[in-house]
């Protein structure tokens, strides 16, 4: 079953962006992923049909989540899958900073199906920002296209 997605596309002028916001900050990197395919893929047409897991550590939160995205980006480069489920948890760690451990869903791509749309190529640094709102986290991130 899915879900609408609530994203704002940001306009830039060479590479393409999102902001999302969720209640938990868990929520937020799972929403960012979302985000993420919704920019390749017609996310709706992708079937949660293999479960991957993802467990990830870095210094700062900023780290962690350009380190979650390009796993995602890379598990789909490498293995020629395509993801629309993402359920994580995002908690302090005190040897490494910040962990994350997930499990993502999806189905091998196919064109057909799927209707390929932006081709990302990374996540940029640049304009990538994690602030507290109401009522919980909003993420913007770039990606380069």
């Amino acid at each position: 079953r899915s879900r609408a997605l609530t994203i704002d596309w940001l306009d830039h002028p060479a590479d393409a962006g999102f902001r999302v916001k969720h209640a938990t900050l868990a929520g937020a990197f799972a929403e960012a992923g979302r985000a993420l395919f919704a920019l390749m893929v017609e996310l709706p047409s992708v079937q949660p049909l293999l479960v991957r897991n993802v467990d990830l550590q870095a210094q700062t939160l900023e780290q962690l989540l350009v380190l979650w995205l390009s796993e995602l980006l890379a598990r789909k480069d490498i293995d020629g899958l395509v993801f629309s489920r993402f359920h994580v948890g995002v908690w302090t760690n005190s040897s490494c900073g910040f962990r994350c451990r997930g499990r993502i869903a999806g189905e091998p791509i196919d064109p057909a199906v799927h209707a390929p749309r932006t081709e990302v190529k990374g996540i940029s640094y640049l304009g990538l920002e994690i602030e507290p709102c109401e009522p919980g986290w909003q993420l913007q991130v770039i990606v380069d296209v």
